[in-house]
């Protein structure tokens, strides 16, 4: 809200004064929040992405070779258990029948580039959200603009034909 409201005082001070920013404004904040709690949500994700490749390295040891499918079921199920966090954002079933010295660390690349990638989004999002907020509202403020100008031309027009049809009953 703070950054919609320094670019919108920037552009006119009569902008954050109109219904239509108090409206945006609104509809700002709640977009914002969703955006804003599902990027932390991911960057606490993303935190115990070293704490999953640690646990999963001590739960490989006793594994040698590929690892079949229902042992990568079982590690993963037990990655899911222990961090339910990670659960949410990543989908861990694409590392089934991985090698096992390479499963702790395709798992946390696996983790930290989706959730970087998830991180962009939002903030892309936020920013777009932004964007269309400062148009919307600018946009409103110029149909303000273009009524009330037209309404004083107007009244304008009435007043200065008001004033010569005066006058000319005056002359007579």
């Amino acid at each position: 809200m703070a950054v919609l409201y320094f670019i919108l005082r920037t552009i006119g001070r009569g902008i954050v004064q109109t219904p239509a920013f108090y409206i945006t404004g609104v509809v700002l904040a709640i977009l914002l929040l969703i955006q804003t709690s599902m990027a932390i949500g991911a960057i606490k994700a993303k935190e115990t992405a070293d704490a999953a490749k640690q646990y999963v390295c001590e739960m490989m040891e006793s594994y040698q070779g590929i690892v079949n499918t229902d042992e990568s079921h079982e590690v993963i199920d037990a990655v899911k258990d222990e961090f339910p966090l990670i659960d949410k954002f990543v989908d861990l079933t694409a590392l089934y029948g991985k090698n096992v010295a390479d499963l702790p660390n395709t798992i946390h690349s696996n983790i930290t580039d989706y959730l970087n990638t998830f991180i962009w989004h939002r903030v892309w999002w936020i920013m777009g959200i932004i964007i269309v907020a400062c148009i919307i509202i600018v946009l409103f403020e110029n149909n303000n603009i273009t009524r009330t100008s037209s309404r004083r031309s107007s009244s304008r027009r009435n007043r200065s034909r008001g004033e010569r049809i005066s006058s000319a009953r005056k002359r007579r």
